[in-house]
């Protein structure tokens, strides 16, 4: 299949099919031309001989149109079968008032039908082999009738038969010579061609570059040689520069050969250090991330210790003081010195004791319970369901520390009965890394701010939205914020590791993603997305 696909795309198919295909194209407009004439030529004398008879016929109906002799013309028109293309003829007179009035029918006794108006075929019409005449009768110039002729001439079809297959005759014979004389000529048109293209295949196969074309003679195969020679010095030459290049380079590479052993030697051994040198500060970065993790929970312990210790002190004074009355109590009932009125008063004073006391203990406890529920989840990866909106405030609770120093505000936008399942230390963590990193950044020489926390649930999904009305910060900032060890604070205490760590709790312990937005003087926005249940434990 392939081989009879090259012979029908080769050069030499190609002339030959160009050749037979000019020489088919010019028989058949020739052709075509000749039979349209001929057709035409054949048409026209059979209108001519009709025509006539039409014209001696006409002129033999004047008489009997004008004494109105319908018998005589019918006797007339029966002169008619000896021509046996007429299929039909009928004679009109032309009155004043009337119109026009039959007169008589060829066949005798059909039926008069006429299909339109017989005077539009006054200019004679074919359609295909049948003919229509509509011809004047005159009277001294003067119309007095028509005479109208339905014609069929089957000797046209048949001339235009024998005209087709006399044509289709020719055009095969022609056809054939002109196949003959291109096999003839196209092998010593195309004979330099095939020297030129045997030469390229023995090239190709023996990849001998010295072979050259003959480029004898004056036409353009000759032109074509000498540039193929030409080309072909250049191919040898380039050969042989590149036999020598591939000697040294093989040379070359003998040489190479130790010093790359050694080399790579060398490589390995430091891609052994570089992944020492990895490992090293992979672990120094998780080191890192831990205690950037006890570092704000060691924070959240001062604050704590600090907030329980006035409640605490003030439990204490409260004692003290309540001991002190037991004591004079216990004096003036030991002199039998005690009065009514003495113990009205250390009654009075004692339940002011332990109203001072119980509501301050109250507070520390509050206090404790807060702080031990974040700082339990903070180190704990367990997933639990909480409440959100006392999570929230058991968060801002153990924060209380840090935000009564200032005049900021937080609002939460959070459903009372929305439950929650995730990993609660995470997002303790997460809001709380949000919190103090607005009040040491975001809040920088603004006086009262305002934090905006907003949870809401849908399809299993939790949006949280964190935001805040600081300083913000700019483009540059904001494409770096959650990379390691980025912070705007060096060396004021920041580590750059907090919005890192946020991120990774996002990802991770949340399976969520976290976008965060600002520009300057807009103040900070985080958007977090994850799903209701997670069960990835983070390790």
């Amino acid at each position: 299949m392939k081989y009879k696909s090259h012979i029908f795309s080769s050069f030499k198919a190609k002339l030959i099919g160009l050749m037979i295909s000019v020489t088919f194209i010019s028989l058949l407009m020739a052709s075509v031309g000749l039979t349209v004439v001929q057709v035409k030529s054949f048409r026209n004398s059979l209108e001519s001989s009709t025509l006539s008879n039409m014209e001696i016929l006409s002129f033999n109906l004047i008489p009997m149109l004008v004494f109105d002799d319908s018998d005589s013309a019918q006797r007339l028109l029966t002169s008619l079968k000896t021509r046996p293309a007429v299929k039909e003829a009928e004679v009109y007179r032309l009155d004043e008032l009337e119109g026009l009035v039959f007169v008589a029918r060829y066949p005798e006794g059909g039926e008069h039908y006429v299909h339109k108006d017989i005077r539009e075929y006054i200019t004679p019409e074919f359609f295909g082999e049948k003919h229509y005449l509509t011809h004047p009768i005159l009277l001294d110039r003067e119309t007095v009738g028509y005479l109208y002729v339905y014609s069929v001439f089957d000797e046209l079809g048949r001339f235009q038969l024998e005209i087709i297959g006399t044509v289709v005759v020719i055009m095969i014979v022609c056809l054939l010579l002109a196949l003959i004389i291109a096999l003839k000529y196209q092998a010593i048109l195309l004979r330099p061609l095939r020297l030129l293209v045997d030469v390229t295949e023995e090239i190709s196969i023996n990849k001998d570059y010295s072979l050259r074309a003959d480029s004898t003679g004056n036409d353009e195969f000759s032109h074509l040689a000498l540039g193929f020679n030409a080309m072909l010095d250049e191919i040898e030459t380039h050969d042989r520069q590149q036999r020598q290049a591939k000697l040294d380079i093989r040379q070359l590479n003998m040489g190479l050969e130790e010093t790359v052993k050694k080399r790579t030697v060398a490589l390995e051994l430091a891609n052994q250090n570089l992944l020492a040198t990895l490992d090293q500060l992979s672990q120094s970065k998780n080191k890192l991330v831990e205690q950037e993790k006890m570092a704000s929970l060691g924070g959240l312990v001062a604050g704590i210790a600090h907030e329980i210790n006035t409640p605490v002190g003030i439990g204490v004074t409260a004692v003290s003081h309540m001991g002190e009355l037991v004591a004079q109590l216990e004096s003036e009932h030991r002199a039998k010195t005690l009065r009514p009125q003495d113990l009205d008063r250390f009654l009075v004073n004692a339940n002011e004791c332990v109203d001072i006391t119980f509501n301050n203990l109250g507070r520390a406890a509050d206090l404790v319970k807060s702080f031990k529920q974040v700082a339990v989840d903070q180190s704990s990866d367990s997933v639990r369901t909480i409440l959100m909106a006392d999570y929230l405030h058991e968060i801002l609770m153990s924060l209380r520390p840090q935000l009564k120093k200032t005049e900021h505000k937080v609002e939460l936008q959070c459903a009372p009965g929305l439950k929650v399942r995730c990993h609660a230390g995470a997002l303790s963590q997460i809001l709380t890394n949000f919190i103090m990193n607005s009040l040491i950044h975001g809040f920088e020489g603004v006086d009262k701010g305002v934090i905006t926390i907003s949870i809401t649930k849908r399809d299993q999904r939790i949006s949280l939205t964190y935001s805040d009305d600081g300083i913000g910060m700019d483009a540059d900032a904001l494409s770096r914020i959650f990379d390691p060890f980025y912070t705007t604070r060096r060396g004021h205490g920041g580590s750059g590791l907090g919005a890192h760590v946020v991120y990774n709790l996002v990802t991770q312990a949340l399976n969520g993603n976290v976008v965060a937005k600002s520009e300057l003087s807009e103040g900070l926005s985080f958007e977090i997305d994850f799903p209701e249940r997670e069960n990835h434990v983070v390790k």
